[in-house]
């Protein structure tokens, strides 16, 4: 199937994506390896580039992209190994001219172009100022892999997603959607990974979008061996006569069909044919129990400095000549199959533990012994410490073994390193981690600062507020105005997104006294002064206008002037003039446009579009909400819990399409965060209101059933069904005459302020949609 797949993009010329999944030691990974190997060796004459990488054990060890970089260092190497340096010179020069800030991480292409090229880094470093900002590394990987497809077909291979944070997983994502020549994009992760009670897990939403936006996304789901082929891996794994009948029975049996069970039980059975335990983690202990003391300390050292392991740093942690540690790991590979040889990292040789089982396995044996752990992690620091250039790779893994070797104070300082590298990537998850760190270890303004940062661009502004107040109660002498006034704008903010209107005046009032001079810092505090104006609990359409207007006049930011556009055609929406409105809706976008801004540019075609609804212009509203969901697809904006798709299955209840409406809110509901259940259902309730209002009591019915349909659909997670289920059957008992927000605060259980705060939403500010409608008559 995978190789179909190849040979359709070759021979066609076009990009797809495939999805493989399957539980633990299942076979993925042998199978994708042999996979991109064959894929290479079939299309040799089209030129068919392989990739393969691998994400690693969601510690933070492995920094944010490290799946991407590995699969970009085994292109590079392929292209090297073609033989034809044409290929190769090609794709050093794509590096160059479409993807400079990912030329570190990739040590074979960076050699060739040391010479002359500077990362996007060490450009911003140099003070450069005729550029003012750079191309995110998204869209340089984007430009990079379209150049490679426009000359010959891609095969990226990309595994253990499971264990890849929020940033690789959207990236991924966009490539998916946007690439459009012969890219063949495998994603491969254990499905038994991704159940969280905390929280959904980004991949899981990934791969519902790529079936909704790319159809013909085969999702693959690895089975387990069947009797048959499972005794004929043992057979193979133990050739010969050296197993008995009724031992590969028994092996058969207790596997269950899951090849690396099966393998393990065969090579222990092998050893003294006792009766095996049943638990894997059992047959893994029993397989390193037929290895010496000393193997097996090399190999719990190995874990320490991870899945992959450089062979340099292990001959210095164990004292051990490197050659002789070559030699032992030689052994462990052919005879035992418990390593493998794995690229290089720079100039550093190193191997791969067989399976990540394997690696928890013995990373659990060596925490075990503290002492000898926190000592292998000093020294390991100082290993890395060592090295004379850092990548950002480097830098959180620094900041992991610092955290491991109880050093407080470099833990806390490699890890606001880590995690202002992290954010700048645009990496929002590892950065929030690291500074929690940071905080945890070594609290400080600056750290808490860059955490409440963090906590508001991944939308936790409850936790954002807690780390703002944190930060201002740790301001130093040290500490400049400017980034004090920098937090405790972003605590207003945080604090106009969690509705809580008289702290957010308190803290804008703090910052106009303090800087009443024309800057930024001002245009910002007025535009959330405007905010508050439009959406809080007194509604000024007036002030909030005659603030629009100050912040366009003092800023020349088009982020900044597109938003005060933005809210003054709110504003004049609320104000029942819609002419006006669309006015300044559509100037918003216009300046968003010009600049290039994709963020400024969805929020302000998210207000027009916002307009449209309130004014029943539908038609119109379908347009502007495609045009969102195409703008989403392609630049990565809004991407986690996009507003467009709330609002389509809004509009199509509107137009009476209510089986599409029902699947639209399911989906709303599957991806929005599990905090937000009681904005959910009160949108549901004003949702079901509204159809009411247009197409009557029996079309309400009607969606509710359609609903129940919806709810029941494979794709939901469970919580998001529950949620669905629950409110569905509760508004079935409305009574006549009912106001859905009361019904949300005294059926619904939701809060007052949670049900208030949608029901603005739903209105779009509009103090009555009802009379709006009426003058539009």
């Amino acid at each position: 199937m995978l190789l179909k797949a190849v040979d359709q993009s070759v021979e066609q010329q076009k990009a797809s994506v495939i999805v493989l999944r399957g539980e633990a030691g299942v076979g993925k990974t042998s199978l994708l390896t042999t996979f991109a190997h064959e894929a290479a060796l079939r299309h040799r004459d089209a030129h068919l580039l392989t990739g393969y990488g691998q994400a690693m054990l969601n510690s933070l060890a492995s920094d944010s992209f490290q799946a991407v970089r590995e699969c970009l260092r085994s292109m590079a190497s392929a292209a090297q190994r073609s033989g034809s340096p044409s290929r190769w010179h090609r794709i050093t020069q794509s590096f160059k001219e479409n993807a400079p800030d990912w030329i570190e991480s990739v040590p074979v292409v960076g050699q060739v172009l040391a010479a002359g090229v500077r990362t996007g880094q060490s450009y911003a470093a140099s003070g450069d100022g005729d550029r003012t900002e750079m191309d995110s590394r998204l869209d340089q990987l984007l430009r990079l892999i379209e150049d490679i497809v426009a000359d010959a077909p891609l095969l990226m291979v990309l595994d253990d997603l499971h264990w890849a944070d929020t940033a690789t997983i959207d990236l991924l994502t966009t490539i998916a959607l946007r690439v459009k020549g012969p890219l063949v994009l495998v994603l491969a992760y254990r499905s038994d990974q991704l159940k969280s009670a905390e929280q959904t897990h980004p991949l899981q939403r990934t791969v519902f979008r790529l079936c909704r936006y790319l159809p013909d996304t085969p999702v693959i789901d690895l089975p387990r061996l069947s009797p048959q082929d499972t005794e004929e891996l043992i057979r193979r794994t133990v050739p010969g006569p050296r197993i008995a009948p009724h031992a590969v029975s028994r092996i058969v049996r207790l596997s269950a069909g899951n090849p690396l069970f099966a393998e393990s039980l065969a090579r222990v059975d092998q050893r003294n044919g006792h009766q095996p335990p049943r638990q894997i983690t059992a047959v893994i202990e029993d397989r390193l129990s037929y290895l010496t003391s000393e193997d097996q300390r090399l190999l719990e050292t190995a874990a320490l400095i991870g899945y992959n392991f450089e062979v340099e740093y292990l001959a210095q942690l164990t004292r051990l000549d490197v050659d002789d540690v070559f030699e032992r790991l030689h052994v462990l590979f052919d005879e035992h199959d418990l390593v493998r040889p794995a690229d290089r990292r720079n100039e550093y040789d190193r191997y791969r533990i067989h399976h990540p089982l394997f690696a928890q396995v013995l990373r659990e044996r060596g925490v075990a012994n503290g002492p000898r752990w926190r000592r292998h992690h000093a020294k390991l620091l100082q290993i890395i410490e060592a090295e004379q250039e850092w990548d950002d790779e480097l830098w959180v893994r620094a900041a992991a073994v610092a955290v491991e070797a109880r050093n407080t104070a470099k833990a806390g300082s490699l890890a606001l390193q880590a995690a202002r590298r992290q954010f700048a990537l645009g990496a929002v998850s590892k950065a929030r981690d690291l500074a929690r760190i940071a905080v945890e270890h070594t609290p400080s303004f600056d750290a808490l600062a860059l955490l409440a940062e963090c906590l508001s661009a991944g939308g936790d502004h409850v936790g954002g507020v807690d780390a703002c107040v944190a930060a201002l109660q740790l301001t130093e002498p040290a500490v400049g105005p400017a980034l004090v006034a920098q937090v405790q704008l972003l605590w207003a903010r945080n604090l106009r997104m969690t509705c809580r209107w008289s702290e957010t005046v308190d803290v804008l009032d703090q910052l106009a006294v303090a800087y009443p001079e024309p800057s930024g810092l001002l245009a910002e505090t007025l535009n959330l002064y405007a905010e508050v104006a439009l959406c809080g609990p007194v509604q000024d359409s007036a002030r909030c206008v005659e603030l629009c207007d100050q912040v366009a006049a003092m800023s020349a930011e088009p982020a900044v002037q597109s938003r005060a556009f933005g809210h003054r055609g709110l504003a004049h929406l609320a104000a029942y003039e819609p002419m006006e409105a669309e006015q300044w809706l559509q100037k918003a976008i216009d300046v968003a446009v010009a600049a290039g801004h994709p963020y400024a540019e969805y929020e302000a075609v998210h207000w027009l579009s916002k307009k449209t609804m309130a004014c029943m212009e539908l038609e119109r509203s379908a347009q502007l909400l495609a045009q969102l969901r195409e703008m989403s697809q392609t630049s990565g904006v809004a991407s986690e819990n996009p507003p467009h798709v709330r609002d389509l299955g809004r509009v199509l209840g509107l137009l009476g399409e209510f089986p599409n409406a029902a699947n639209a809110f399911a989906v709303f509901t599957d991806i929005s965060q599990i905090a937000a259940a009681g904005r959910v259902s009160t949108t549901l309730a004003c949702q079901l209101s509204e159809i009411e209002w247009r197409h009557g009591p029996q079309a309400a019915g009607e969606f509710l059933d359609e609903l129940s349909r919806a709810a029941g659909e494979d794709f939901l997670l469970a919580e998001s069904r529950a949620l669905l289920q629950g409110s569905v059957e509760q508004l079935r008992g409305r009574p006549s005459g009912w106001d859905p927000v009361l019904f949300a605060v005294n059926v619904l259980g939701v809060s007052d302020a949670d049900a208030r705060a949608a029901d603005a939403i739903f209105r779009f500010d509009v103090p009555s949609l009802a009379q709006l409608r009426a003058g539009l008559q």
